[in-house]
């Protein structure tokens, strides 16, 4: 039997819900579920940690099992500035148009997840789909694939609206096949690259003289980073910050959106819980919690929206109701004076009770009179 994937139906802007951050945590959550439980998450998460101080970066993305515990850790707030920043004017104004976006040193993830999730806002109407091509030099095919099924599950994105590509390549040894992909993008990222980059300050150089040889004209360029972690680079006797090579790109692109400092924060109450170390859960019982946290907040919402009603449209709603009650009143009143009459009029006996003699033939919910 052919496996069935399971794909809610796509709501456009309404897609993410009404708590746009933590429905992207809430993907993040379900596709990293099986790596955070992992008995040896937090001892993998620590490793990676030493290695990020001592720069060794092939140490932590060369090994695949660090992959996992990568993404778990680290995406999350970076997928969440990622939407942040294109969410903007600008940049969706870039994503109503369909681009190809060539996202360099985008294995983890978080541009796959911060983009589509911004393209929900963008995607109206029919056309060409969205391309979002990753790429990194080590293997994340297995990460990115598990982060796509879930995104299209969680939002409802068809390969119509929004196609993943993934691509292995070193940045810093360039060969035809990475030209020609720069060479089709409309859109090319590099977010939070650049400083590993220039560990290997000569050849990232060489890689910035050829990227701008081969994009076409009219391409996009989003360089993100943190500039007080930029390394320095030596030119003769004089070190500069790497930042400043960027400045010099002004020649070959119009700046649209720049800013020197911008401080990202994501909204308080956000829940991306990881269970304690050296805790195993089946996959059965996983699913079963991340269905069951996805109720829950249903739930939530659902009182939430309770509780607005109450206390916007209670009173409204009494009234209304009050009303009601009025016109059915009314309408029980003139029923029993209109039976009482015709009763008068027709020289009905009484009994010593005050009761009709034709109580059977005339059965009304007239109460008896005193």
């Amino acid at each position: 039997m052919a496996e069935q994937k399971l794909i809610a139906a796509f709501r456009g802007k309404d897609a993410l819900g009404t708590n746009h951050q933590q429905s992207i945590l809430n993907v993040l959550r379900m596709a990293c579920s099986e790596a955070i439980r992992q008995p040896d998450f937090a001892q993998r998460l620590q490793a990676i940690k030493q290695m990020f101080y001592v720069r060794d970066f092939d140490g932590i993305f060369l090994k695949p099992a660090n992959l996992p515990v990568y993404t778990a850790q680290y995406v999350p707030r970076r997928a969440l500035c990622y939407y942040d920043i294109f969410a903007g004017v600008e940049l969706q104004r870039i994503l109503q148009t369909r681009p190809n976006i060539m996202c360099l040193g985008a294995g983890s993830g978080s541009e796959l997840v911060g983009i589509s999730a911004a393209s929900c806002h963008a995607l109206e109407g029919d056309g060409a789909p969205i391309t979002i091509h990753s790429q990194d030099y080590s293997d994340w095919s297995s990460i990115l694939q598990t982060l796509e099924t879930t995104v299209r599950y969680k939002w409802g994105i068809s390969e119509e609206q929004i196609k993943y590509e993934f691509s292995i390549g070193d940045l810093l040894r360039v060969t035809p096949e990475l030209e020609s992909e720069i060479s089709r993008a409309e859109l090319v990222t590099a977010m939070f690259v650049f400083n590993e980059l220039f560990s290997d300050k000569v050849n990232a150089m060489n890689f910035v003289k050829t990227m701008v040889k081969n994009v076409r004209p009219g391409c996009y360029f989003l360089l993100v980073d943190s500039a007080g972690s930029f390394s320095s680079v030596k030119v003769g006797s004089k070190n500069y910050m790497s930042y400043m090579f960027f400045d010099s790109l002004a020649q070959y692109f119009a700046p649209i959106v720049s800013e020197d400092s911008k401080w990202f924060r994501h909204a308080q109450g956000l829940e991306f819980n990881m269970p304690p170390p050296g805790q195993q859960l089946s996959d059965r019982e996983a699913a079963l919690l991340t269905e069951y946290e996805l109720i829950r907040n249903e739930v939530k919402k659902m009182g939430s929206l309770i509780a607005e009603i109450n206390e916007e449209e209670l009173d409204a709603l009494t009234q209304s109701m009050r009303s009601v009650e009025q016109k059915l009143a009314l309408v029980y009143t003139v029923f029993r004076s209109s039976i009482y009459a015709h009763l008068s009029q027709q020289d009905i006996g009484q009994t010593q009770d005050g009761m009709s003699v034709y109580s059977e033939q005339f059965q009304t919910n007239c109460p008896p009179f005193d």
